[in-house]
């Protein structure tokens, strides 16, 4: 199956030159990073593109999937 980002996960706050943080949660069955920590997102019509700069993962509670939390520091297009 494919991962998916969570919507309701989903937290964008602007510092007060422009710079977006993004916080985002990835619900995937595989275990690990690879593929699964985007640098590039467009939500609403707006694109943030940057570095992600902190991800941790989490076993979801009695099943096989995981929770990849990541924070996304970017700009916007």
């Amino acid at each position: 199956m494919p991962d998916f980002i969570e919507c309701s996960s989903i937290n964008i706050n602007y510092d007060v030159i422009g710079v977006a943080t993004v916080t985002y949660t990835v619900v995937t069955d595989t275990p690990g990073f690879s593929g699964k920590l985007y640098e590039q997102l467009t939500m609403g019509g707006v694109t943030f593109t940057g570095y992600v700069t902190s991800a941790s993962i989490t076993p979801i509670t009695n099943t096989s999937w995981f929770e990849i939390h990541a924070t996304l520091v970017s700009t916007t297009n």
